[in-house]
């Protein structure tokens, strides 16, 4: 009865931190609208243009044509950081709802042939956050559909920028798969008595609760009873670690000896918990 009561515990909280980052993300994107509309009153534009949706234009191919004069760089989402650059793998953002990968790459195919598509999903719930991640076979293609940043796609105006490599694109991860393996796995502490649950970091951002029971099943033939992600306090985003809980010693010894195995293309850091006092 433990195991289910931590797990209906673990899906309440999850729950919750979901509520709460919906709340906080529909209050951004309101700030952002204000924001928006404040800085196109300044520089002349007036405030029903943002308002109105644009139209869609089919040119003469049956194709989208780039809607007006947007620029490359003015819908970029993060602003850019200090990681480099992929020449094959760009980022598009304000995607509507009612988007899938035939329909991306049909409006970008005179860009190039679209590899893969990564859709951006809120952890918790597996909600569509209108971006994703599309990867060209060619950095050709990728470059053309960084030109043609604003084109209209489902009636929305899509910005496009290169995408800015941050350690865990596909060919590191397998080039991970090839070299690393469990030869950088740091050692794990000495385990501390009534401990039941480890430490799990350097996970992969698009883990959840699914995949992580899949590796320790496969792996180490155990099942944890329960799993927390620690996610940032103010924003709700996943930090990158998280703990397991185990149902005895046998399950726990047999899942830490997965220390360093890459778990999704990611070498897996493990440590003994020790146990709160809390009862």
């Amino acid at each position: 009865k433990r195991p289910t009561i931590r797990r209906a515990r673990a899906r309440r909280r999850r729950r919750i931190m979901s509520d709460k980052k919906a709340k906080k993300e529909k209050k951004e994107k309101k700030e952002k609208k204000e924001k928006r509309k404040s800085r196109d009153d300044a520089e002349g534009g007036g405030a029903n243009g943002d308002e109105k949706r644009p139209k869609v234009h089919d040119d003469d191919d049956g194709g989208l044509k780039v809607h007006g004069t947007k620029s490359a760089s003015s819908g970029a989402a993060p602003a850019p950081g200090t990681f480099p650059t992929s020449n094959t793998h760009v980022y598009m953002g304000n995607l509507a709802w009612t988007i899938d990968e035939k329909a991306l790459k049909e409006a970008f195919k005179d860009c190039g042939e679209v590899a893969s598509v990564n859709w951006f999903e809120e952890k918790a719930t597996g909600k569509f956050l209108g971006a994703g991640v599309v990867e060209f076979t060619t950095p050709e293609g990728a470059a053309a559909a960084v030109k043609a940043s604003g084109r209209v796609i489902h009636s929305r105006e899509t910005p496009i920028r290169f995408w800015e490599k941050r350690g865990n694109t596909a060919e590191e991860r397998a080039e991970q798969r090839k070299t690393q393996g469990k030869a950088e796995a740091k050692p794990m502490g000495e385990k501390p008595p009534g401990c039941y649950t480890l430490f799990m970091g350097n996970l992969n951002f698009q883990i959840d609760d699914d995949a992580i029971w899949k590796f320790f099943k496969d792996n180490a033939g155990v099942e944890p009873t329960t799993v927390r992600w620690l996610t940032n306090k103010d924003t709700g985003e996943f930090r990158g670690v998280g703990f397991a809980d185990f149902a005895d010693d046998e399950a726990l010894e047999a899942a830490a000896k997965l220390n360093g195995t890459p778990c999704m293309g990611r070498p897996i850091r493990m440590d003994y918990q020790a146990p709160s006092n809390r009862g």
